[in-house]
């Protein structure tokens, strides 16, 4: 098993906010003690979790924030963000959605569109555009009780079936030299599927993500179409990628 395996599922196995032993963690694994307490003190390093008396737990900042405290995150930030990347569907789009509170917060802005077509990986985000008679398929899947997104085989086997005009989503973070990053690697994977599947990408974050970093990558701003966000960016989100295209930013 390679070390950044190692890495991800020792992370899967804290995310219960107990206190997982280095014995039980190198039983799960089939390494070595020694092993584990390398992989516990480079995680350590990286701020991703706590080193304690013959163990470790995840720090607060690693663990999956429930969809409800989110939710109270930034909300006028949100709310400016929400109606900017509205306003960049076309009627007669189909649009993918993740699960996020941002993303969650366009959805009063796309109520006077008639033959939008969305899909989303969000129980709650399906339900808010039901309720407003947007035409809404969801990805299906094991949900993730308390952010109510959808992951897994049943998830991902829905998305590759769809070809989309757009794909609006967050991340709990984006460094400062670009890299989008998040504490659930689920969501990150199901993200990235989402992007290939997508004509164009829209990330939506509000000012307080930029310069966060999380444990898990889901890519780099050089790879989007859109950034939406409700203050000054550095410099560099703008710069160029590989295909010689840089991301339209979007102030609100």
């Amino acid at each position: 098993m390679f070390e950044e395996e190692r890495h991800e599922q020792i992370v899967q196995l804290l995310k219960g906010g107990r206190m997982v032993s280095v014995g039980e963690i190198a039983k799960q694994l089939f390494v070595s003690e020694a092993t584990v307490r390398r992989d516990l003190t480079a995680l350590e390093r990286a701020g991703v979790l706590r080193r304690v008396y013959g163990g470790a737990v995840l720090t607060g900042a690693n663990r999956d924030v429930p969809l409800l405290m989110r939710e109270t995150e930034a909300q006028e930030a949100k709310q400016h963000i929400g109606r900017i990347a509205a306003g960049l569907v076309d009627e007669n789009d189909v649009i993918i959605l993740d699960a996020s509170s941002t993303v969650y917060s366009m959805i009063p802005y796309l109520k006077d569109f008639k033959n939008v077509v969305a899909i989303t990986s969000g129980l709650k985000t399906a339900l808010a555009l039901g309720e407003r008679h947007i035409k809404t398929y969801l990805t299906g899947g094991l949900m993730i009780d308390n952010s109510y997104s959808m992951i897994g085989g049943y998830a991902r086997d829905m998305l590759e079936t769809i070809n989309a005009d757009a794909v609006f989503f967050s991340c709990r973070g984006v460094s400062a030299d670009g890299r989008m990053t998040d504490s659930s690697v689920e969501e990150c994977e199901l993200r990235k599927l989402m992007f290939r599947h997508a004509k164009r990408r829209v990330l939506m974050a509000a000012h307080n993500k930029i310069g966060r970093d999380y444990f898990y990558v889901q890519g780099h701003v050089s790879e989007i179409d859109d950034i939406v966000s409700d203050g000054p960016l550095p410099a560099c989100f703008s710069q160029p990628g590989a295909d010689g295209r840089a991301p339209q930013i979007h102030i609100g």
